[in-house]
């Protein structure tokens, strides 16, 4: 293999494939399961293992997420989490974070459209809570890095 392409992009999207399935079936299984269940010592001691000096194949890693990860989430796709101001995790928000992670868009700066996607949101979030035409905003990877921007802004703003 040379570069970081993988060798067969069939095998791959097959793959693919199989990761989305199971993480539709997933979440259309969600509300069935417990809320929330604590991994064992067991199971956690699987992640405190040796560097691995050797690739593994994707489907290896993809059935240890399986196994060892995706039972033990945070909770909070399920219909009876009441915690954080954590977003619930939607099917249709997995498919967007595929699509944005396929990109892998730097907004930051440059000339592409994700640029001007994000701007339209911005605009259409302005016009929803009245902040009138010149407001502007910016996306940020959670509630915490909002919250302390906030803060920030609000005291630089009484400073001045």
């Amino acid at each position: 293999m040379s570069g970081l392409d993988p060798e067969d992009w069939g095998a791959l999207r097959a793959q693919g494939h199989r990761m989305l399935d199971d993480m539709i079936d997933t979440l259309a299984g969600v509300a069935d399961a417990p809320l929330w269940q604590a991994p064992s010592d067991q199971m956690r001691a699987r992640f405190r293992e040796d560097l691995p000096w050797a690739p593994a194949e994707l489907a290896q890693v993809h059935g240890a997420f399986m196994a060892d990860v995706a039972p033990y989430s945070s909770g909070n796709r399920h219909p009876g989490f009441m915690g954080w101001v954590q977003g619930g995790g939607t099917a249709v928000g997995m498919l967007a974070e595929m699509l944005a992670g396929g990109l892998n868009a730097n907004l930051g700066g440059r000339d592409h459209m994700p640029i001007e996607v994000e701007r339209q949101v911005v605009a259409w979030m302005a016009e929803l809570f009245g902040f009138g035409a010149k407001a502007s905003g910016l996306f940020l990877t959670g509630t915490s890095q909002a919250n302390f921007c906030a803060v920030l802004i609000a005291r630089t703003r009484t400073i001045q």
